[in-house]
């Protein structure tokens, strides 16, 4: 029960802690990933004439990033929400600054007349600033019949360093955030969903039963019927390694203001169970195949 004591109040909060190695394996793997999906990206910007396409790839790019990051600090055991998101963040950074290595070259080619090649933008920073600016001056690419310069175009490169680097801050942020992790045995838990399916909505009620562990509540909530729009489901992170780590969240399903889609909301999230709690919870553990044919 070590993690019980670590852990502030009765919910799960992450410990912080992260291994200085890995974080600088899953900045460098994920700068790698960003890089080479940034290249993708800048050509792919020059040549497509669609303003809302090229947003949208904007999105897709720091939003890939961010998960590959993400998905590199947890396998790293980052467990720290303020690290992750810096380390996306830089990722994001990475990316964006490859792009615009490449971008000036894959548009204007020669007719600059200065040296905007991708290795020479991409090795000399200066260089980098100095082809901003020139682009800036001159344009690069036009609305209608109008070619766009000077404010408006630091406008629309702020706005794509804001989506890019802010969306890999995001996605690599909440990857080590929605997950709990045991220290105790140095795993991650694993998810199992819909443990429970309660007929009710009292979410007031509900979150104050379960946070004074009193799951008799449950028994006199009964199982989610097959007529039912609005449910609670009951899922559980737990350590399959040693058990001693586990966490209560409770989700409020309301099909009719999501239009018929299970789309449920948190009403209490990471609550710490004990062992015992747990095989109590479990206790309740309604046949849902029948009621739901009720």
């Amino acid at each position: 029960m070590a993690l019980m004591t670590e852990q502030a109040g009765s919910y799960y909060r992450h410990s912080g802690r992260f291994p200085t190695g890995g974080l600088v394996v899953a900045i460098a793997g994920g700068g790698a990933v960003g890089a080479f999906l940034a290249l993708i990206y800048a050509y792919f910007d020059a040549l497509d004439p669609f303003i809302y396409f090229n947003m949208m790839a904007s999105v897709i790019l720091g939003a890939a990033s961010g998960w590959f990051t993400g998905l590199l600090l947890a396998r790293q055991r980052v467990r720290n929400n303020l690290i992750a998101a810096f380390a996306g963040g830089l990722v994001g950074l990475i990316a964006l600054y490859v792009a615009w290595a490449a971008w000036p070259d894959a548009v204007l080619g020669d007719r600059s007349g200065m040296n905007m090649k991708f290795l020479h933008l991409l090795t000399s920073p200066a260089a980098l600033l100095q082809s901003v600016g020139w682009i800036n001056k001159n344009g690069a690419w036009r609305i209608g019949y109008s070619v766009q310069t000077g404010f408006v175009l630091w406008v629309a490169w702020v706005g794509e360093a804001v989506i890019v680097i802010g969306f890999s801050m995001y996605v690599a942020r909440i990857f080590v955030r929605d997950r709990v992790f045991c220290e105790a045995c140095q795993h991650w838990c694993e998810k199992e969903k819909n443990v429970l399916e309660a007929h009710g909505w009292g979410t007031e009620e509900l979150s104050s039963r379960l946070e004074a562990k009193d799951f008799d509540y449950l028994a006199t909530l009964g199982p989610r019927t097959r007529n039912d729009v609005e449910w609670i489901r009951l899922d559980l992170d737990r350590c399959k390694n040693c058990g001693e780590t586990t966490t209560l969240t409770a989700k409020r399903v309301d099909l009719t203001r999501e239009k018929g889609r299970e789309l449920p909301q948190p009403i209490i999230k990471d609550l710490l169970l004990s062992p015992s709690e747990v095989e109590r919870l479990r206790s309740y553990n309604f046949d849902t195949s029948q009621s739901r044919s009720a």
